[in-house]
């Protein structure tokens, strides 16, 4: 048996060393292992892909922005005559720059009105490196929008886009100059809408900001905020700063907001402001607990003016605006802007909640004298006291509480910014006389010699006194 084993091994020995053999001859020497390379479908890769173009959008905006550059004088009391009560000024040179954005071909350009307040001489650059003179057609503090218009033809506006559909999450990109490094671009996204911010000036300010992370720096004011097919989406205004450069956070006025004011200033001198005649409230954080998510939709209306817009519409104290012309208002900036887009005149479908029915009703705007039709009124710009002065409407004088008098609305440099008059401020008398006219009034201003006493409203609502001596 032990045999039988032994000889049956060598036989299967033989035959395996027989096949190595037959297999060698057949096949060669066995060969080392090679990598196989797989294309990969990554879904990183898909993501990579569907990015905007930035380059695009890049090309086709930055044409249509432009440097601006303002020059003007910025004169002051000395402070140690005005301990004494003396009026004895010294005067000091002012430059700022921004950015602007071409409005149309035949030389009309959009910028914030920051930018060249206190402007006398202004210079815009063209991405050519061409430069003209600009001449202020006119502004408005209240948005802080000015417009300006140089001699030339056939430029490259922007495209307008539709800001009301602008979404959170959109991808953007502001074009300027900040820190006058010329047409940088930074990307970013829409972060938040209906920002207000307590920014602007005025007596009847509207802020409801565009927020974004794209990186705006002093210098980008004016500039474009455009979508990425390269249309313009707002005009850069503002930081959310400690220090005075970029943390995070860029605020841009809507361009809906914009092409109404643009017009308006153009058609009429002044931005024809709509008026729906409520007081609207949000909702505190103590309210917030108590109401139902059905109670917390929309606007509590807190009072209704009695024969204005919306008292005609029906809306009463206690109801709850849900919309206006289908767009859901949740907060005051988000219906300011809405109304924003219209004129006195304008009639706008609204939406509202009455105890838990829905109902909706149509009011035809009204404008700051109260009325439903567009706002006539003269605005005299006067160059030499530096501001517009504007006589004090009815519904003005009546809030006030004073008879008549006159609001300073887009103050520049000149004489009332050197005694300290700033935006908004209401003029109600001089030595105790109350000016006819604006004309009269810049007269008495201009030749008055000795002593001066101002009487009038801030921008806060306090009556003041101011006395100076002029010579």
């Amino acid at each position: 048996m032990r045999k039988t084993l032994l000889l049956a091994g060598i036989v299967g020995l033989v035959a395996g060393t027989i096949g190595a053999a037959v297999a060698y001859s057949i096949f060669g020497q066995p060969k080392p292992a090679q990598t196989v390379i797989v294309p990969m479908h990554s879904a990183r890769w898909t993501e990579a892909s569907e990015l905007p173009s930035f380059v695009s959008a890049a090309k086709r905006a930055t044409p249509s922005v432009v440097f601006i550059r303002a020059y003007g004088e910025r004169t002051a009391g000395d402070e140690f005559w005005s301990f004494w009560g003396l009026w004895m000024p010294r005067t000091q040179q002012v430059y700022s720059a921004g950015s602007g954005v071409i409005w149309s071909e035949d030389g009309y350009i959009v910028t914030n009105f920051h930018v060249v307040r206190e402007a006398s001489r202004i210079l815009v650059t063209f991405p050519n490196k061409t430069t003209l003179p600009a001449e202020l057609v006119g502004a408005d503090a209240g948005v802080d929008i000015a417009l300006l218009k140089v001699k030339a033809t056939n430029l490259p506006p922007l495209p307008l886009a539709n800001s009301d559909s602008v979404q959170i999450g959109e991808w953007v990109l502001a074009i300027g100059n900040p820190y006058n490094l010329t047409y940088t671009i930074t990307a970013g996204i829409i972060s938040a809408r209906g920002r207000n911010l307590n920014l602007l000036q005025g007596p009847l300010p509207l802020e409801s900001f565009l927020q974004t992370d794209a990186a705006i720096n002093p210098g980008n004011s004016g500039g474009a905020l455009v979508n990425v097919r390269g249309q313009l989406v707002g005009i850069n205004t503002a930081i959310a700063s400690r220090t005075g450069s970029y943390v995070g956070y860029g605020f841009a006025i809507p361009v809906n907001i914009v092409r109404k004011v643009v017009e308006d200033l153009k058609k009429y001198g002044l931005v024809q402001r709509a008026f729906l005649d409520i007081e609207v409230s949000d909702f505190t954080e103590e309210l917030t607990t108590e109401l139902s998510a059905e109670e917390l939709q929309g606007l509590y209306i807190g009072r209704v003016t009695p024969g204005g817009a919306a008292a005609k519409a029906g809306l009463k104290v206690g109801d709850y605006l849900l919309a206006v012309e289908g767009t859901p208002v949740q907060t005051q900036a988000e219906l300011y802007e809405k109304l924003a887009q219209y004129r006195p005149g304008d009639k706008v479908k609204l939406t509202y909640r009455r105890n838990g029915r829905l109902y909706e009703t149509t009011a035809t705007l009204t404008n700051e004298e109260g009325e439903p039709t567009l706002l006539r009124r003269t605005i005299y710009r006067s160059e030499k006291l530096g501001a517009d002065i504007v006589p004090l409407s009815s519904r003005e004088a009546e809030r006030l509480g004073v008879k008549g008098g006159f609001r300073l609305q887009n103050v520049r440099s000149g004489l009332l910014s050197q005694i300290g008059l700033g935006e908004g401020f209401v003029l109600l008398s001089l030595n105790g006389y109350l000016p006819k006219s604006p004309e009269e009034l810049e007269e008495i201003l201009v030749k008055v010699r000795g002593q001066l006493t101002i009487q009038g409203i801030d921008a806060q609502g306090r009556l003041v006194t101011y006395s100076f001596q002029m010579r």
